[in-house]
């Protein structure tokens, strides 16, 4: 149609695309005028004129809210998608004006986080010293919607999320870093031989979120030889609060092998030998098929030595 042509030839404009993303995030004109620091008719004048431009409505009264048409949620795709390739433009345009800068946001799993984390900064802040990075810790059924959104650059995970295959989203192994249970080194079994799983009945528990794929694969091995949590378990994501913990009172863990290795060497913690008693084996790196963020496609350049470094460091 000749006025739909003319509209986006001539009559829409970024502030159009931008007024439709915030609306989407905020839900109330009333909160998109506050945020841009306008009146609530200036943004209703914005939204009239994309309408009239359009021939057709972006928003509908459903009850006391306004919600997207079809059209409107149409038209919110190609806002979303049009603001991101200029964000990654602007990023692009700073770091060859400025050198590579900006921040890597980064989500990954309690139990992977602590051996992630040092190697790919310092790998990271070897190439593009000006880099900032921000570590989001969290269980992977909050990080997956959380890369979705592209509120995060980065996920290291120990499982897969339900829509690795989307055509956006790619999946890498990074090591393979087990999960294994363990004790501080007083605990009355640290020392005992031949341990079989029914010497750790009625023993209390430092325990993952119950939501967490950690605590469904420990709580499913319990089942399989029989055993149950007792009452008096702790739930935390701290490692550095569970290896005191350990330390202090006699609990049983779930932690990283590579983590429990630096544990053993400070003679905090022992690794308890049972048949099977190994979990997750492999940590993941997800991240989004474009990288156009020159931080984000640094920080994957980076990768191969800091799988490289992984890898040495639990040989």
């Amino acid at each position: 149609m000749e006025q739909i042509e003319r509209f986006f030839q001539r009559g829409l404009k970024l502030n159009h695309l931008r007024l439709l993303s915030l609306f989407a995030t905020l839900g109330q004109i009333r909160l998109v005028a506050e945020r841009l620091n306008v009146t609530q008719p200036a943004i209703s004048k914005q939204i009239a004129e994309i309408e009239a431009g359009l021939g057709a409505a972006v928003l509908t009264r459903v009850g006391n809210r306004l919600q997207f048409t079809p059209l409107g949620e149409s038209l919110l795709r190609y806002a979303r998608e049009i603001l991101l390739q200029l964000e990654q433009a602007r990023h692009e345009v700073d770091a060859l004006c400025s050198g590579i800068s900006g921040t890597l946001t980064v989500g990954a799993v309690v139990t992977v986080l602590p051996v992630v984390a040092p190697i790919l900064t310092l790998q990271l802040k070897n190439k593009a010293p000006n880099a900032g990075l921000r570590f989001i810790e969290a269980t992977s059924d909050k990080l997956f919607p959380m890369l979705e959104a592209g509120e995060l650059d980065f996920v290291f995970s120990r499982t897969a999320p339900a829509g690795l295959h989307a055509a956006d989203t790619m999946g890498q192994p990074m090591l393979n870093d087990p999960l294994v249970i363990v004790c501080g080194q007083g605990h009355p079994l640290a020392t005992r031989r031949g341990l079989v799983p029914v010497d750790l009945a009625g023993v209390p528990w430092i325990l993952p979120p119950r939501e967490s794929p950690s605590f469904m694969a420990l709580e499913a091995w319990m089942r399989r030889h029989g055993l149950s949590f007792p009452e008096g378990c702790v739930q935390t994501i701290s490692l550095s609060a569970s290896e005191a913990l350990m330390k202090s009172y006699n609990f049983l863990g779930l932690m990283s092998l590579a983590f429990v290795r630096r544990g053993v060497s400070r003679g905090s913690l022992k690794i308890l030998k049972l048949n099977d008693a190994v979990f997750l084996g492999d940590i993941w790196l997800f991240h989004k098929r474009a990288a156009g963020n020159p931080i984000v496609a640094a920080a994957l350049e980076c990768m191969p030595a800091v799988q490289e470094t992984l890898r040495s460091g639990t040989d």
